[in-house]
């Protein structure tokens, strides 16, 4: 679900130039979970603070998470299941040619919560 998401928005969209930094965020909503992305001009990895500055956002912007039947999945789970889905993304040949692929770092994380590089200098 992610990597198709993932391939959509890349293929249809290209952020500016200066946009260096791309985050798959999470929330939790009254049906489950949500995924969505940003990106930003600037990138610290010493503080998540910099995914707050949304400087790009594609029209696609977010993508519901199926629900897991049963029991909903804690929040460790639904973000490591998102940060491999990220992760096989950007190992896929689309994925290495996408803005992603060149991204100085792609993070995945809650928003209130600390964010895990999946891609770029902490991976």
């Amino acid at each position: 679900m992610i990597t198709q998401w993932l391939e959509r928005i890349t293929s249809n969209e290209a952020p500016a130039g200066d946009i260096i930094a791309f985050n798959v965020g999470l929330l939790q909503t009254a049906d489950g979970h949500t995924a969505y992305l940003t990106g930003s001009r600037i990138y610290d990895a010493d503080d998540d603070d910099w995914a707050c500055n949304e400087d790009f956002s594609p029209a696609e912007r977010y993508c519901p998470l199926d629900p897991a039947p049963g029991d909903a999945p804690d929040w460790r789970t639904v973000q490591n299941d998102v940060a491999a889905q990220v992760k096989s993304f950007l190992a896929s040949p689309q994925g290495r040619a996408s803005y992603l692929g060149r991204a100085r770092a792609v993070t995945v994380g809650f928003d209130d919560g600390e964010l895990e590089c999946v891609s770029g200098p902490d991976t």
